[in-house]
C-alpha cells in the first residue's frame, strides 16, 4: 500500500511538472503573444504582476512605466495581456459606442461587483445597463438637480467657516469625500444622507473605503479570500445601498400604503425599477446592489480625489489662485453652475486636476473580437523606439492607463507640472480628447457632468469665500505614489489639511 501510494504521488508529481515545463514553452514560443516585446517573466506568470501589485503593493503601473523604456511602446506584461504606452492609439483601444468591445473579465474581480455598470464585461449587455442611467446623468438632469448640489455646497462652506472661526485645522480630503458622498447617494436614492454633518464619521468613511480599496489587488488575485470575508460590497451594500433599495423595493410593492408625492422627482433607482426596456433579471436586488455599490464608490472617490489636487495645487502656487480669483470676480457669490462653467481658466484648473487625479488609475483594458494593428505614432514618447507593426489578435486585452495617457510628454510637456495653462486656447482643446480621467469611448463614465457641476461648485465657493494655507501637508499627501484601482498618495497620508480664515474683501 506504502509502495503504490508513493507511486502514485510520484506519477502526480512527474504529471505536474511536464504540464508546467510544456505550458511555460507554450506561453514563452508558441503563444499568440509571444512575438510581443516585455520580460519572459510577465510573459511566462502572473506572480510576476503580483508582486507588483501586493508584495510591492501597487507599484506595477509604475514598473510597466519603466519596462516600457526598456522595451519600447507595445509591451506583453502578464501571459495574455497587452500594455501601450503610445497616446495616439487611445481611439483604438478606447473606442467609439458604434465599435464593439468587451472590457477583461480578470480584470474587472478587483471590486467584486460584477452588477455595476463599469464592471460589466460584456460589450451588449453594459449597453442595455447603461441605457437605463443614462438619462439621469444628462447635463439636463444635472442642472435640474443643481440646487441638491448647491445646498451641500453651502454645507461645506459652513463645516470650514467654523473652522475659521475656531482657528482649528480643516481636513479638507475628509470634507470632500463626505460631501461628494452625500451627493451621490442623495441623487440616486432622494433621500437625504448627511455624512458631511459629521467630521468624524467622515475621515472614518474615507479611511474604510480606502483601506478596502488598498485590498482591491488581493481579491483579483486570490479571489476566494474576499468570498470568506465578506469585502467592499458588501461592507457598502449592507450599511447604505441595500437599505436605500430595499426600501424603494417595498415602497412600490405596497403602494396602498405609500403616501405619494407627486411634486417630488422620482429617484434614480424608483425609475430604473419602472424601465420597460430594462429586463426583469437586471432589476434583481443582488444586481442593483452592486450597480449602486460602485456608483456611489466612484461618485465619492472620483470628486473628492480631484478636489484634493486642486486645492493642494491652488495653494502651493500663488499665481495660480491669483489668476483663478481674478476670473472669479467676474460671477456673483454664489454663482449657478452654467455661469461657472463657461469660465475659461476655472475650466483649465479643473481639467488639470482630474489629470493629475488620473481617475480609475488602474488598468481598463478592452477587448476587441478581431485583431488589431498597431503602429507606432509620432506622438509615441519610448526612448526605445520600434519601425515594426504588431498585429494584435482579437480577443487580447489592451490597455493604456492614465499615467501613462496623462504622463505623455508629447502632449503634456513637464507632465507632474499643475499647470491650468495647457488647457486654454485652440491647443487646450485640442489636448481634451487625451484627457482619461472619466476613459474614453462607449465606455466613458455616466458621471462627467455630475462630478462637472461639484467640482466648479466647490472650486468656486471655497475660493471666493476663503483664505487657506496648508498645514502639515505636502506633495507626497496627494502625488500618486500606489494604485488601488484609483491613484493613492503614501499609506502614510492624513490628506489636505489647512488653516482658514475668511477671504479679505
Amino acid at each position: 500500500m506504502t509502495w503504490f501510494l508513493y507511486t502514485l504521488i510520484k506519477a502526480s508529481a512527474l504529471s505536474w511538472l511536464a504540464w508546467v515545463l510544456l505550458e511555460a514553452a507554450r506561453r514563452l514560443f508558441f503563444h499568440p503573444l509571444s512575438s510581443i516585446p516585455g520580460p519572459r517573466l510577465a510573459a511566462l506568470t502572473w506572480w510576476y504582476e503580483f508582486y507588483y501589485d501586493a508584495i510591492k503593493p501597487g507599484q506595477y503601473i509604475f514598473k510597466i512605466q519603466d519596462l516600457h523604456k526598456e522595451y519600447g511602446p507595445i509591451l506583453r506584461i502578464t501571459p495574455d495581456e497587452i500594455h501601450i504606452n503610445d497616446v495616439g492609439f487611445l481611439d483604438t483601444v478606447y473606442a467609439p459606442h458604434s465599435v464593439p468591445r468587451n472590457k477583461y473579465e480578470a480584470k474587472l474581480k478587483s471590486l467584486r461587483m460584477p452588477g455595476g455598470v463599469g464592471t460589466t464585461a460584456d460589450y451588449k449587455l453594459h449597453k442595455i445597463r447603461r441605457n437605463s442611467l443614462a438619462p439621469f446623468f444628462s447635463k439636463k438632469n444635472i442642472l435640474s438637480l443643481e440646487g441638491l448640489i448647491a445646498k451641500k455646497v453651502d454645507q461645506l462652506c459652513g463645516v470650514v467657516e467654523a473652522h475659521a472661526f475656531k482657528g482649528t485645522p480643516a481636513n479638507l480630503s475628509d470634507l470632500f469625500f463626505a460631501f461628494s458622498n452625500d451627493v451621490t447617494t442623495n441623487f440616486l436614492f432622494s433621500h437625504q444622507v448627511n455624512v458631511l454633518g459629521d467630521e468624524k464619521s467622515a475621515a472614518t468613511l474615507r479611511h474604510n473605503s480606502h483601506n478596502l480599496l488598498q485590498g482591491a489587488h488581493m481579491n483579483r488575485h486570490f479571489p476566494w479570500i474576499p468570498d470568506l470575508m465578506e469585502s467592499l460590497p458588501q461592507f457598502i451594500t449592507e450599511k447604505r445601498v441595500n437599505k436605500e433599495l430595499v426600501t424603494i423595493i417595498e415602497e412600490k410593492s405596497n403602494p396602498v400604503q405609500k403616501n405619494e408625492d407627486h411634486t417630488r422627482k422620482k429617484s434614480v433607482y424608483e425609475a430604473v425599477l419602472d424601465d420597460p426596456n430594462l429586463p426583469d433579471s437586471q432589476k434583481a436586488l443582488k444586481r442593483l446592489e452592486e450597480e449602486g455599490s460602485l456608483l456611489v464608490l466612484a461618485g465619492a472617490e472620483s470628486p473628492a480625489s480631484t478636489l484634493n489636487i486642486i486645492f493642494f495645487h491652488l495653494l502651493s502656487n500663488p499665481n495660480i489662485l491669483t489668476t483663478l480669483r481674478a476670473e472669479l470676480k467676474n460671477v456673483p457669490s454664489p454663482a449657478g453652475w452654467t455661469e461657472l462653467d463657461k469660465l475659461p481658466y476655472l475650466s483649465a484648473v479643473i481639467e488639470e486636476g482630474n489629470r493629475l487625479s488620473f481617475g480609475v488609475a488602474t488598468r481598463t483594458s478592452r477587448i476587441a473580437p478581431g485583431p488589431i494593428t498597431y503602429t507606432p505614432s509620432h506622438l509615441d514618447t519610448s526612448p526605445t523606439k520600434i519601425s515594426k507593426a504588431y498585429i494584435i489578435p482579437g480577443g487580447t486585452p489592451v490597455s493604456i492607463s492614465t499615467l501613462s495617457a496623462h504622463t505623455a510628454s508629447s502632449v503634456f510637456p513637464d507632465p507632474y507640472n499643475f499647470d491650468p495653462n495647457r488647457w486654454l486656447g485652440e491647443e487646450g482643446r485640442q489636448r481634451r480628447k487625451f484627457q482619461m480621467a472619466f476613459s474614453k469611448g462607449g465606455r466613458k463614465c455616466l458621471g462627467i457632468e455630475l462630478a462637472r457641476a461639484e467640482l466648479c461648485l466647490v472650486v468656486a465657493g471655497l475660493v471666493q469665500r476663503f483664505d487657506m494655507t496648508l498645514w502639515e501637508t505636502d506633495v507626497s499627501d496627494v502625488a500618486f505614489q500606489h494604485e488601488f484601482v484609483v491613484a493613492m498618495p503614501k499609506l502614510s497620508s492624513k490628506g489636505v489639511q489647512v488653516l482658514v480664515k475668511s477671504a479679505k474683501e
